[in-house]
């Protein structure tokens, strides 16, 4: 079920309005934010998040009316203070950024973390990102 809501998505954004093509277009373009301070660790707050979007979001390829559909995650930044954990998708040759999650060492908190939807409808997710750290919703994926 959750698979079907997101190739529907998928197809709905493939002929409507441009989708965001890199972590850097999605974070501008992106009208779902969400920002807080972890009070956990860097790299257990990294490490929630990974595992929660690998869990929800990364389906891997699968066969969709008139091609294939690809869902996984990127990371970038993994030995330094900024990680960036991404949520992509590929259906045919369209690939776009679903979700972004900056996480950011910094001095006055463990690790702030920027969450950002590709649109309204991901606000819920962003949302849920929070939950996630604290340790709640750990079933939910939006």
């Amino acid at each position: 079920m959750r698979i079907s809501l997101v190739l529907m998505s998928l197809f709905m954004f493939m002929g409507c309005a441009s989708t965001p093509h890199s972590a850097t277009e999605l974070r501008t373009a992106g009208k779902a934010k969400t920002s807080f301070c972890s009070e956990k660790a860097f790299k257990e707050t990294v490490a929630i998040i990974e595992a929660q979007l690998q869990k929800c979001f990364a389906h891997g390829e699968q066969e969709v009316f008139g091609g294939t559909s690809n869902t996984f995650i990127e990371m970038s930044g993994v030995n330094s203070k900024i990680v960036t954990i991404s949520s992509v998708a590929q259906v045919n040759w369209n690939r776009f950024y679903q979700a972004v999650v900056d996480i950011t060492a910094q001095d006055q908190c463990p690790a702030l973390v920027e969450a950002y939807g590709m649109s309204d409808s991901w606000s819920s997710t962003t949302h849920l990102v929070q939950d996630w750290v604290a340790g709640n919703n750990l079933e939910k994926c939006s």
